[in-house]
């Protein structure tokens, strides 16, 4: 699991965790607008779409396989992104491939790893692998910003290649193995009374194309896509909202290695206290913590700067958790059998949050020349998200959900 966590955190993800970097020195090389620079929309509505085609693989052909097909053509991809002459259909091109080739080394396949091992203690599971995600940019934002400042932006590419080479490509042939039926892992739950995983195992392919119409899943997909746009908003402008609050380089920098620090926080606390305490109260938890960050991160221009690294650590709890919360709630909810299927289907509005929010942010900044109403949006984003899973959770407790299991399986 330690060598998965680095090849999760090490891959396509850094592309994403690292994007806000590039934006500034992008825009002083090219010319362009900010919002013609950003690329992690673009690549998010790739790995979104693609999901379903990758959790339906991943289910049939193993997590493993998904992941190595993903990562070479991407490594090569970055490495042509800092060669090849600039232009934009270069530019965008690249990000077409970026997006296409690691929707297969992104998160669908190690969720569904983690799935196929763990039921007790999944929580605290998918938090160590997410925390690969989170930490790996402590490490590489400022190798990347060193890079770009150093020797042109297009060298930061070259830093994630080859983090890609030397980090994930081993790690994920060394760390990424599932659980076969006939063997059994030693993480898994050997009680025969049945957990809420085991019991929801039985659906049929006839239950999941059920759960797919039920308003239910819907609600929870809505949920993915609010909490999921705001982090992704402030994941994609992170940088540029505090150079534009008149941070220097230097201290933008270092608040967004907190950033990362707020992520890891996010990722491992919350996986461990759904493990231990009721999941909707948690998931209630974390994302009013993100939408009081974002609140203060509206006012940025009139905080001191630790009042600022503050905010900035509050928001990412919600960036660091999200993915975890969701594959959390559709293995507990749903069961393994189909994991991959159904995580793939609820990530699609996931990812168009992330496509739509960073967008929005890069607009309302072009436009109003800063990002306070685009704060102000991300929490309210937040907000909606809480709103969402209260829904999800009421609906659950009237009973059955339409998809096969009956009351009472699919426990708070």
């Amino acid at each position: 699991m330690f060598f998965g966590a680095l090849a999760y955190g090490s891959g396509p993800l850094l592309f994403l965790t690292t994007a806000s970097v590039f934006i500034r020195p992008t825009m002083e090389a090219t010319g362009w607008t900010t919002s013609e620079v950003l690329l992690s929309p673009l690549v998010i509505v790739l790995f979104t779409f693609l999901g379903p085609l990758v959790g339906r693989f991943v289910d049939s052909r193993g997590a493993r396989r998904a992941i190595i097909i993903g990562l070479v053509p991407y490594l090569v991809t970055l490495v042509m992104f800092a060669v090849l002459p600039v232009s934009r259909i270069t530019f965008y091109l690249l990000a077409i491939a970026i997006g296409t080739f690691g929707a297969f080394g992104y998160l669908v396949p190690y969720s569904r790893a983690v799935a196929s091992w763990f039921d007790k203690g999944a929580g605290k599971a998918f938090g160590i692998v997410g925390v690969g995600g989170a930490a790996m940019p402590l490490i590489g934002v400022p190798m990347v910003t060193l890079a770009i400042y150093q020797a042109g932006w297009q060298a930061g590419y070259l830093v994630l290649a080859l983090f890609a080479l030397v980090i994930a490509l081993p790690g994920a042939l060394l760390g990424i193995q599932e659980c076969r039926d006939s063997e059994p892992g030693a993480y898994l739950q050997t009680a025969r009374v049945a957990s809420d995983t085991e019991r929801a195992d039985n659906l049929d392919g006839e239950a999941v194309s059920r759960i797919l119409k039920t308003p239910r899943f819907w609600i929870f997909s809505l949920h993915t896509f609010f909490v999921g746009g705001a982090a992704s908003g402030f994941l994609a402008n992170m940088q540029p909202i505090l150079l534009d609050g008149g941070l220097n380089v230097a201290v933008a920098t270092t608040v967004t290695t907190l950033f990362t620090a707020g992520i890891i926080s996010g990722r491992l606390g919350a996986g461990v206290l759904m493990d231990l305490v009721d999941r909707y109260g948690v998931s209630v938890a974390v994302f009013f913590i993100s939408m009081v960050g974002a609140l203060a991160l509206a006012n940025i221009a009139v905080l001191p700067v630790a009042l600022i690294a503050l905010a900035a650590l509050l928001t990412a709890v919600g960036q660091g958790a999200e993915g975890d919360i969701g594959a959390y709630f559709i293995l507990k909810e749903y069961g393994r059998d189909h994991f991959g299927t159904l995580y793939a289907a609820a990530g699609i509005f996931g990812g168009a949050g992330g496509i739509v929010v960073p967008y929005a942010f890069s607009f309302i900044r072009d436009v109003s020349g800063g990002y306070t109403a685009a704060a102000y949006l991300g929490s309210a984003l937040y907000a909606a998200g809480i709103l969402a899973i209260i829904a999800f959770g009421l609906l659950g407790r009237r009973g059955g959900d339409g998809m096969g299991i009956a009351p009472g399986q699919a426990r708070l």
